[in-house]
């Protein structure tokens, strides 16, 4: 078992793409085992029951353009299990349900700055992807004891 990270979000919408940036950023340290998706699908629950730890990555409205916010989460069956409106703490409930068994996990997310329709991420939040893949790194390797 090892460490999932879950990156969301539309990569066609600038920022909301951070999730995809941080798979890809870390693809690039080949350091885990990394997932990019739209959005947070019950399909996911097969990943997520053989992890150790769960993260899910994702962009945010609140708060200040590149600031990082990270979150424990624990299952939740409060919110839609079906819909792109999906939360992680409700999927984490629906792999409870399903496979009997439920990893910790984090939520990190970071405030962007532009969403609008485009390809890429903002200067500033591209110029912050190596502060949230180190975070995400630093979460794997207290998890596991192991250099991510």
């Amino acid at each position: 078992m090892n460490v999932l990270v879950l990156g969301y979000g539309n990569p066609l919408r600038g920022d909301d793409g951070i999730g995809w940036a941080v798979v890809e950023w870390l693809a690039e340290k080949q350091a885990v085992t990394a997932v990019a998706a739209h959005q947070l699908l019950p399909e996911h629950t097969d990943d997520i029951q053989q992890a150790i730890h769960v993260i899910f990555v994702d962009a945010t409205l609140n708060g200040k353009p590149g600031a990082i916010q990270v979150q424990a989460l624990t299952p939740d069956t409060t919110g839609p299990a079906s819909s792109h409106q999906m939360k992680p703490a409700v999927l984490l409930a629906l792999t409870k349900e399903i496979h009997g068994r439920c990893p910790s996990a984090h939520l990190i997310t970071m405030t962007g700055q532009n969403f609008g329709h485009k390809e890429g991420l903002s200067p500033l939040i591209q110029d912050s992807l190596p502060k949230i893949g180190e975070l995400v790194c630093h979460i794997i390797h207290h998890k596991t004891d192991k250099p991510a």
